[in-house]
């Protein structure tokens, strides 16, 4: 008797079409920053459409009945060091169904996988989650260290003089509350100071070779460490 086999587990369908728009955005000198991709059945996506206008243009883009899986690249940093940040964006339009929405997250990292590197991986389930600001500050975090000095939206004020100024007016006032001594280095052991004996301790160096530098018996200048202040 031949077993009666299940229906076998159909992989995710990510075109040439799709896998050549994701190479045009990733490309500094093409126009296209955004592309986005619709379920055609079950398992396979298709391009749904490309643009050059950014992050707004795409979420305006978005259908409300459908999972859209985008991807983006935007750019992080300030006037001093701008970089592209690629981002892969899963939306759940508002009337989409439940059936939907739980099949799109199981696919989520077939789909990354398709897409290839990036740098943030963002999920919105309706408009009022998609929103720019927090797409970038989740860029922001994951970029570590934020070494901004100063920029903003409206423009860029570095605040370079104003840590010069600051740095100054601290070194000033401690150079007033010393005593205005100069300093002096000890060239010798210090007084009533207590050789270390290193005997014993592990050492890389051969045993007999340890052995003369660690048994200094009849060896030492005491005058130097028993001197008086």
């Amino acid at each position: 008797r031949i077993p009666r086999l299940g229906r076998a587990k159909m992989g995710l369908d990510f075109g040439e079409e799709c896998k050549a728009a994701v190479a045009d955005c990733r490309k500094d000198s093409s126009p296209t920053n955004w592309a986005a991709f619709m379920y055609e059945g079950k398992n396979k996506l298709v391009l749904r459409n490309t643009g050059s206008a950014g992050f707004a243009e795409f979420k305006e883009s978005c259908p409300d009945d459908q999972c859209t899986w985008a991807f983006l690249r935007m750019t992080a940093g300030d006037q001093e060091s701008k970089r592209a940040k690629f981002v892969v964006i899963q939306y759940n339009g508002p009337s989409l169904g439940g059936m939907a929405k739980s099949r799109a997250g199981v696919q989520k990292p077939e789909i990354e996988a398709a897409i290839g590197q990036h740098h943030v991986f963002f999920f919105a389930d309706g408009p009022s989650d998609l929103l720019e600001e927090d797409v970038m500050e989740k860029i922001t975090k994951s970029a570590g260290a934020n070494y901004d000095l100063g920029s903003n939206s409206k423009g860029y004020e570095s605040k370079i003089g104003e840590i010069k100024l600051s740095a100054g007016d601290a070194y000033r006032k401690t150079e007033k509350e010393g005593d205005g001594k100069a300093v002096v280095y000890f060239e010798s052991a210090l007084a009533n100071s207590t050789p270390c004996d290193l005997s014993g301790r592990p050492t890389v160096a051969p045993p007999t070779e340890a052995k003369r530098n660690t048994d200094l018996a009849g060896k030492l200048d005491t005058s130097k460490w028993q001197a008086s202040n």
